[in-house]
């Protein structure tokens, strides 16, 4: 899902078998403490949301909480039905507030990030309807919407933000 992020660093042409480059990327978060949050201030975020933002058809996927962590799954699909990349990710509970872990994929599961790195971004907002971990929000405008807006930094330093616009589906 949203991610999904660095939905953003999908730059125009994937070359088989190469990660993607590292820019554009998303804007981590301030060196400011992170507020206080529980795994309980994502649940809204549980279930199957599909959508569209940069350009394609996007779905993100959120299993329930266990264990102060909530998995899910993401996909971009371009027009003419083929994938673009995926994201697998979490929201967990580090030090009393939450932490946002994401690693992407191109179509043919060559990782973006190191094998044993992930992108990891600090909560920086939280409310009933709202989680940002620096450049990436999750908003709820509605009780079967979900809005995510993934702000990266260009390569020329200017920032873009790509908003992806879901409604909850049953699977």
């Amino acid at each position: 899902m949203r991610a999904l992020f660095a939905l953003a660093c999908l730059a125009a042409g994937f070359a088989f078998a190469q990660p993607a480059p590292p820019s554009p990327s998303v804007l981590q978060a301030p060196q400011a403490p992170s507020p206080p949050a529980r795994i309980a201030d994502a649940a809204w975020l549980q279930g199957y949301w599909a959508g569209t933002g940069m350009g394609g058809e996007a779905e993100d996927v959120w299993l329930p909480a266990k264990a102060g962590v909530m998995l899910g799954a993401f996909r971009l699909m371009k027009a003419g039905g083929k994938p673009a990349f995926y994201e697998l990710f979490a929201i967990e509970e580090s030090e009393d507030s939450l932490v946002f872990i994401v690693k992407h994929f191109n179509p043919d599961w060559v990782g973006w990030e190191e094998k044993d790195k992930a992108l990891r971004l600090k909560l920086t907002r939280v409310s009933k309807d709202e989680l940002a971990f620096g450049g990436v929000a999750f908003r709820r405008p509605g009780p079967d919407a979900l809005a995510v807006d993934v702000t990266v930094r260009q390569k020329d330093g200017t920032q873009k933000t790509h908003t992806f616009d879901y409604r909850r589906k049953a699977l």
